[in-house]
């Protein structure tokens, strides 16, 4: 069974925290034990707010909240510098009009959602998602806040505006030497064992829903409503999209079904590409795909991943091994996408159990590139456990990756290939993996302009 430990600033003082359950009875300060043994798999929740963990203290071991002592020295415009780069909007104080929200955080999740009104605090929802599409969008902007901040754990404050607009205001980690945090350490402490038990003999699988668009003879864009009709409906369909006020359905969506390898969702993927020809019809258009093939036109590749808990550790991974390197071959045309989409750690639960990562281009481009992300998702999914530690988490990376400077964003790509060919896992997903990187390390990129049908082997006269 996973533990959880927590960390107070040295590391001779780790202590085991104890679940809520083992703690009935007993006091908030006993909720730690003598450090024991810690195995690859536990969690290290990083209590302290003076001093800062090293990310190399402890191999194969979730570190939560690794930013906190960064965070809690921050000043607001270093946080708000971090939130716009990440896409967030950000207020420095709610306006006459605007609701002002408190999110309790847990695991990436919201814990407890309160309305702040006069001084007073109101709670609205506890525990999970709320089905208010309002609250859930407050909560995601608390999560998306904390994430960036390098935290799993803290709160937030939230403004929306009669418009329905989200905005930050503020957001601070939890120390567990106060009883809210020392509460929220033990039910991590729980709910962090019982989603690794959980998961336990179960198979992974990764699915996808990938974007593409069709282009007129002209260059323009044609619905893909025209073909599929509105709304996400069967395995191929038009994703709804926002221009100005209008809600259409420009994009094209495929919902391939999950499988266990690269190969055989990369099968799935081709399958429905072929359906959606015969259904398409107009040989004239060309079929493109990408980050952002149209100018403000921005597709996404998003993966679904399924038998692997979700946790701080496993988005950061997919972000600096998957989203980085993806990052370095797409066609200098796609930092349009950023930040707006492909905010790096996003993600939303699904509802057959697992999550979606929502943070990559739409891959269809190649086989190739659509392989590569499948390999790479999988591995950091089997590995999140037991991958020694993550690659390549300085800001600078962060910040090249939004900015689309591949320059420095290069200067990570060795550490993450030799984080990767270390796993257990990389000798069966290599072929995958390696055209990437090679293409990564000799400054290739695709061609967001080239018709995807042709690498995928999808008859047409227009090629």
């Amino acid at each position: 069974m996973a533990s959880t430990w927590l960390w107070r600033g040295d590391d001779s003082e780790l202590a085991s925290v104890q679940s809520a359950e083992s703690q009935e009875g007993h006091s908030g300060s006993a909720t730690v034990a003598a450090c024991a043994g810690m195995r690859a798999g536990d969690a290290v929740i990083v209590s302290s707010l003076r001093t800062a963990i090293s990310l190399d203290a402890y191999s194969g071991v979730w570190i939560v909240n690794a930013g906190a002592a960064q965070a809690a020295r921050m000043s607001a415009e270093q946080r708000f510098r971090i939130w716009r780069q990440a896409g967030l909007s950000c207020v420095v104080e709610g306006s006459a009009d605007a609701r002002i929200y408190r999110v309790t955080v847990l695991n990436l999740e919201p814990h407890a959602i309160h309305r702040l009104v006069n001084g007073r605090s109101q709670l609205l929802t506890a525990e999970g998602w709320p089905e208010a599409p309002q609250l859930r969008r407050v909560a995601r902007v608390a999560v998306r806040a904390l994430y960036a901040l390098g935290l799993e754990i803290g709160e937030a404050e939230v403004t929306l505006s009669d418009e329905g607009r989200a905005a930050i205001m503020s957001a601070w980690p939890l120390a567990a030497d106060t009883l809210q945090g020392a509460e929220l350490a033990r039910q991590f402490a729980a709910k962090y064992a019982a989603d690794i038990a959980g998961k336990q003999g179960r198979r992974l699988l990764i699915g996808a829903d990938p974007e593409f668009a069709l282009l007129t003879t002209e260059g323009k864009l044609a619905p893909a409503s025209r073909f599929f009709g509105e709304g996400a409906r069967g395995a191929a369909g038009a994703d709804a999209m926002y221009i100005g006020r209008r809600l259409l359905y420009p994009v094209a969506e495929l919902r391939p079904d999950p499988a266990e390898t690269p190969a055989a969702l990369a099968a799935n993927v081709r399958r429905l590409l072929a359906r959606a020809a015969a259904r398409i019809g107009d040989q004239e258009l060309r079929w493109v795909a990408g980050a952002m093939p149209l100018p403000g036109l921005a597709l996404g590749g998003h993966i679904h991943i399924s038998g692997a808990p979700l946790t701080g550790r496993l988005l950061r991974l997919l972000d600096c091994c998957a989203a980085y390197p993806l990052a370095l071959v797409e066609d200098p045309a796609g930092r349009g996408r950023r930040p707006r989409y492909g905010a790096l750690g996003d993600f939303r639960p699904q509802p057959h159990g697992g999550f979606e990562y929502r943070t990559l281009p739409s891959w269809l481009v190649s086989p190739a590139a659509a392989k590569a992300a499948f390999a790479l998702a999988l591995l950091c999914a089997r590995e999140a456990l037991h991958m020694p530690r993550i690659p390549a988490q300085e800001e600078r990376f962060a910040e090249a990756y939004y900015a689309g400077d591949r320059t420095e964003l290069a200067g990570c790509l060795d550490a993450v290939a030799e984080a990767v060919s270390a796993t257990e896992s990389y000798p069966s997903l290599a072929r995958y993996i390696e055209p990437l990187f090679e293409s990564a390390r000799q400054g290739k990129t695709w061609d967001e302009s080239k018709d995807i049908r042709g690498k995928w082997r999808i008859p047409s006269s227009a090629q």
